[in-house]
């Protein structure tokens, strides 16, 4: 074995400590092109960001409903979930993240408020009607209680309880709270479910399934930031 002189030894560590180097500077330029990718939002999730950002600037945005027509026409009971936000009175229909629909909800009055939470869709019916909460009429058929709440109510002899109708029912509990078609007037109204309009139930309904994620947040919603080198305008 021949021997290794004192400067052949100090080249081989200098030249070991450099690749260790390399490779270690590889890893950590890896890692953060790794997590640029994974904050970096797809082309049609930016397009979609920059659709809806503009819809918010438009006046009167809070009283009517943004759709994004190519991610509805892909939207599946696979790929959507559902974001509602008790603060800002809005829901948005998400398709892989990106925001195919902000319609306007009414959640809970404060007597009844919304849970928030992450939900799942448990049931799904068009025609429903609530067994706890709506009218009480008597033997001659005449509403005596009209906000009536079947567990505390009472009815009269001969008189009968008839369950709100609820059409377009996405039940979100056990106990009753679910997304529903009712009166929405841009302000928390129900006795804890999340009314929708007509037109929005129905699309909705049809682009969900029992295991569809909801979550049902206090404040404005989480929107998707915008990508680091895209413009702030449509």
């Amino acid at each position: 074995m021949f021997p290794v002189s004192a400067p052949s030894a100090f080249r081989a560590a200098s030249l070991l400590t450099a690749l260790a180097c390399m490779a270690l500077l590889g890893g950590c330029a890896s890692l953060q092109t790794g997590q640029k990718k994974k904050n970096q939002l797809t082309p049609a999730q930016e397009q979609a960001r920059l659709e809806h950002s503009f819809y918010r600037s438009l006046p009167g945005w809070k009283k009517s409903v943004h759709r994004n027509k190519a991610l509805l026409a892909t939207a599946s009971p696979e790929n959507t979930s559902i974001e509602i936000s008790i603060a800002e009175q809005r829901g948005l229909l998400l398709v892989d993240g990106a925001i195919a629909m902000d319609f306007p909800v009414a959640t809970g009055k404060k007597t009844h408020p919304t849970p928030t939470g992450s939900y799942t869709i448990l049931d799904k019916k068009k025609d429903y009607a609530s067994n706890l909460y709506g009218k009480i009429y008597d033997v001659a058929g005449t509403v005596v209680v009209q906000d009536a709440d079947s567990r505390t109510d009472v009815i009269p002899e001969g008189g009968r309880f008839e369950g709100a109708t609820m059409p377009y029912w996405m039940r979100l509990t056990t106990s009753g709270v679910g997304l529903h078609i009712g009166y929405v007037p841009g302000r928390p109204a129900s006795h804890g479910c999340v009314r929708l309009r007509k037109d929005v139930a129905a699309e909705i309904f049809d682009r969900v399934k029992l295991g569809t994620p909801v979550t049902i947040i206090q404040g404005p919603s989480a929107l998707p930031a915008p990508s680091p080198t895209a413009p702030t305008t449509p």
